[in-house]
């Protein structure tokens, strides 16, 4: 097992979910999310990756963006590994997918009398 692919225990969900980039020309298949979540799971098990790196869920979000979330004990950079394997699987479902990156996770900030001059 390589470096920093070992399963974990208690992954947050942000520390799980990927980002599917798509073509914004490219016209989205209808109702495919779970279809893309299929695809990638049989290829990895096809290039024999470690069995507890899958994808749980896919699902698209109001802007037409598709978040794949991991299993509880895998993260999405282990995932990210597999990436050489993940998009052209996730292709075979919808053409308009060109990359797939880890979730970017904000902290919120709030900052109190500061002069904006």
């Amino acid at each position: 097992m390589s470096p920093g692919t070992a399963p974990t225990t208690g992954s947050s969900m942000a520390e799980r979910r990927q980002i599917v980039t798509k073509d914004e020309s490219t016209p989205p298949p209808n109702e495919m999310d779970q279809e893309i979540a299929s695809a990638i799971d049989r290829a990895l098990f096809h290039q024999q990756a470690l069995a507890h790196i899958r994808i749980m869920n896919a699902r698209r979000n109001a802007k037409g963006g598709i978040m794949a979330i991991t299993y509880q004990n895998a993260t999405a950079d282990m995932a990210l590994r597999y990436c050489d394997i993940s998009i052209p699987a996730a292709r075979t479902v919808d053409q308009g997918v060109v990359d797939v990156k880890e979730n970017e996770s904000w902290e919120k900030l709030t900052i109190h009398a500061v002069p904006l001059v």
